[in-house]
């Protein structure tokens, strides 16, 4: 599953939600860190992969992100 497909299956509305739920939060500027995942531009590091992969329970893993 894709974060975009979890972000739609949580009807999570914003990208600073979506972040928030993630836990990258305290990053500089989480919302654009976020949209750069989702628009492929920028893959998460492994720190946030853990993250990722801790929020959606297992749903995203880090193979999500470069088989889209």
């Amino acid at each position: 599953m894709t974060l975009q497909e979890w972000k739609t299956l949580k009807n999570i509305d914003t990208l600073t939600e979506l972040a928030n739920k993630i836990g990258v939060n305290t990053s500089k500027n989480p919302a654009r860190l976020v949209q750069r995942w989702l628009d492929g531009s920028s893959y998460p590091r492994k720190h946030h992969l853990d993250m990722i992969l801790k929020a959606t329970n297992g749903k995203v893993t880090a193979n999500d992100f470069f088989t889209q």
